[in-house]
């Protein structure tokens, strides 16, 4: 269900920025406004990033053969980290370039009006996909911190997507505010500055993204609420006296690998711990079916 959710709000984000992303390539021709240009790059970048992220979903779902064992979840962070590397290489060095370039040479801009008009209708666009994806990114969740949410997530692709959205909502607010001082100043040197700040803003981003997938590829341990309720259920079987350790991480999106360390009762033989260990699988994917593994370690 978590896929198909992550998926939708993919091709939305995707839909969306590609129809902006078109619109702002014209008016950057007839305007030769260079914040408008990298408003154009950045909606293209996140466009082909969006479609690697929904191929990293559809990979990250095929089922676990003898050359991925625990399946291919993981995958979905690897593509995730390449959108990072775009941001920051294609989306944020190509603005950053593209604006300094501008200040040293600055032109003339023209027919600002239709800059103006058509920021406007990309900021109430890109906003209406972070709300959802923002709406997503906290469903079924406690915290109420944005940046919490993201660390705490396990959804490559929604994280993505909330910081690029994040990024094109803030960046075109920077390059409408630019292009209305270019216009009412009647000064190109505004709108080269907002070039550059998209360009460091999303290179921050990329930065940013490039982070959170690391610490998932590596391995980082989940939270405490993930192994509390893991901890919960297994001591309320009468055979395990106690759970001395516990070890989860993310193997993909809602799927951990669990390790618990615990103490079986003394008369138990080995035939009726590994029954015990079978029931207590089973039973855990009704209660918890994040756990797609649970290997069980006597102390």
């Amino acid at each position: 269900m978590a896929k198909n959710s992550s998926s939708k709000t993919v091709f939305l984000a995707l839909t969306v920025n590609l129809f902006i992303g078109l619109i702002k390539s014209i008016v950057a021709v007839i305007t030769t406004s260079s914040a408008m240009f990298s408003e154009a790059v950045h909606s293209f970048v996140d466009s082909f990033n969006q479609f690697l992220l929904w191929f990293g979903i559809k990979q990250s779902n095929k089922k676990s053969s003898r050359l991925y064992p625990f399946g291919r979840g993981k995958e979905e962070y690897f593509w995730t980290l390449v959108v990072a590397i775009l941001i920051f290489t294609i989306g944020g060095l190509v603005s950053l370039e593209h604006g300094i370039d501008a200040l040293n040479h600055p032109g003339v801009l023209k027919s600002l009006q239709i800059s103006i008009s058509i920021l406007s209708i990309s900021v109430i666009l890109e906003s209406y996909v972070l709300l959802k994806a923002i709406k997503e990114l906290k469903k079924n969740k406690s915290e109420s911190s944005i940046l919490q949410l993201l660390k705490k997530s396990n959804d490559g692709p929604l994280i993505a997507i909330v910081v690029e959205d994040f990024a094109a909502t803030l960046g075109l607010i920077i390059a409408l505010i630019g292009t209305l001082l270019s216009y009412f100043f009647e000064n190109s040197i505004y709108d080269a500055i907002a070039s550059i700040l998209i360009g460091i803003l999303l290179m921050i981003s990329g930065l940013f993204l490039g982070n959170e997938m690391k610490h998932l590829i590596i391995g980082e341990s989940s939270s405490k609420e993930i192994k509390s309720v893991l901890k919960k259920f297994l001591i309320g079987f009468d055979e395990i006296l106690k759970v001395d350790e516990i070890k989860v991480i993310s193997i993909g999106n809602s799927k951990f690998l669990g390790i618990a360390k615990v103490d079986y009762m003394d008369e138990m033989s080995d035939l009726e711990i590994v029954n015990l260990n079978d029931k207590i699988l089973n039973e855990l994917k009704k209660v918890d079916d994040r756990y797609s593994l649970l290997y069980l370690v006597p102390a």
